[in-house]
């Protein structure tokens, strides 16, 4: 064997890795090679074989456990694998069985594909499934040609790739097309751009509000000549304040309010309310956060919860819960954002890894988890993620997020069930039961 040949190759059938999938074909192979002369156990009418984390290892070194979890989840989508055993990732083995009539069906449909065009089938779409996203993920030339008929460069895109893909992989959700994910991405990171750099400036002398925001503060009961009037004194301070923006929209909005809630008229309705369940920030608050700040809206999305909880328990009172909900995701999204730029080069968790200033402040205050909770986290998470022994850039974001996971979690059952405990009286061992948020 030559020397560049160390180790047994890896059978792969061309035609197989053209109908399913190159990845997908590679697994099928290794996991038919690692049982192939082992008996399994039957049950349910298939064979059943399991295989552990320092098999998979051995043989598939140029995959870590997330890649293994994507790509069975994919052969299962695809109905060519049964799995029983929970998600790679968390459980570290694989009880899986082959679905021998599925390989069947599809051999015989290739066999009669290729004998009418004497060529192997197309690759099937990547969209059957749900599947995590990989860790060299790459927009193809397909999505690459969308995003130029949306006047987007090329370099542009690639540039937002790595961060794409890595704040995926640190959420390790699935999906049905990472194309169509990148695409929405690559759109609002544009947007966010292009007004950053071109759009911003002084206040115009005829501006006025968007239809979209007049829209709004009609719903807010605010009168037509009260806005007339706060909207004078608006212009005429910002022509002289030397302030910039690329949306005045919300700086005009956020005054408003204020000078609505100065009035000392008795008879006037300021809409004043306490935070509830059912409350959700308004398209005009969202469309400002992606669009004019560029955050992300699964992000937006998973801060929800524990704003609601935080001031529920306050028993806080506000007329502008938009504005408020704003401020509070600026805040965290640059403090993510300034912890990936810190540390660009990623590094592995440490036994005596702490969770810095910053990030318990952001826990605490601004999202009103209780101090004990956390420090109830630490240890739990340290231990799962030394065992992964994978690096990260930022780990006050990993935690920062499985804290408030956790909290989310905590929320809802309080919310399901009536006399439900606080937080603090909560165990520790219930809160170290839940392993869901590493799946």
């Amino acid at each position: 064997m030559s020397s560049l040949m160390p180790e047994k190759p890896i059978l792969i059938f061309p035609s197989l890795a053209a109908t399913i999938g190159l990845e997908e074909a590679v697994l099928l192979s290794l996991l038919d090679e690692l049982t192939r002369h082992r008996p399994g156990h039957e049950g349910r009418g298939y064979l059943w074989h399991e295989l552990n984390r320092n098999e998979l290892s051995q043989h598939m070194p140029f995959w870590a456990d997330l890649d293994i979890q994507r790509v069975s989840q994919r052969l299962r989508d695809l109905g060519i694998i049964l799995l029983l055993s929970a998600p790679y990732g968390e459980s570290h083995q694989l009880k899986f069985a082959f679905n021998e009539q599925a390989i069947r069906e599809a051999n015989k449909a290739d066999s009669v594909y290729k004998q009418a065009t004497g060529t192997t089938p197309p690759a099937q779409p990547a969209t059957q499934g749900a599947t995590l996203i990989a860790a060299h993920w790459q927009p193809d030339h397909e999505t690459l040609a969308a995003l130029s008929q949306l006047n987007i460069p090329e370099h542009f895109a690639r540039e937002k790739t790595p961060e794409f893909v890595r704040y995926w992989r640190e959420r390790g959700e699935s999906q049905r097309s990472w194309s169509a994910k990148f695409i929405n991405h690559v759109q609002r990171q544009w947007a966010h751009h292009v007004n950053r750099h071109h759009n911003a400036g002084a206040l115009p002398s005829n501006w006025q509000p968007s239809n979209e925001l007049q829209q709004h503060i009609a719903q807010e009961g605010i009168p037509s000549t009260f806005i007339q009037k706060s909207l004078q004194r608006f212009s005429l301070y910002h022509k002289t304040s030397g302030a910039q923006h690329n949306n005045w929209d919300m700086p005009f909005f956020s005054w408003l309010k204020e000078d609505w809630e100065k009035q000392d008229t008795p008879f006037i309705d300021r809409k004043s309310s306490p935070m509830n369940d059912e409350w959700r920030p308004d398209q005009h608050t969202l469309t400002y956060l992606t669009v004019s700040q560029g955050i992300e809206q699964p992000f937006i999305d998973e801060c929800i919860p524990e704003f609601i909880h935080k001031w529920i328990e306050k028993k806080a009172v506000y007329s502008e819960w938009g504005r408020v909900f704003a401020e509070h995701i600026i805040e965290q999204w640059r403090f993510v954002q300034a912890g990936v730029s810190k540390n660009p080069t990623p590094q592995l968790i440490h036994g005596q890894w702490r969770p810095s200033a910053d990030c318990l402040e952001i826990l605490e205050i601004h999202s009103g988890i209780v101090r004990e909770f956390i420090e109830q986290q630490i240890p739990e998470f340290i231990l799962y993620w030394s065992n992964r022994a994978q690096p990260q850039h930022s780990w006050d974001n990993i935690f920062l997020r499985h804290v408030k996971h956790q909290w989310k979690q905590h929320y809802e059952r309080q919310q399901s069930s009536s006399g439900a405990s606080r937080t603090k009286d909560r165990t520790v061992a219930e809160q170290l039961s839940d392993r869901s948020w590493a799946s």
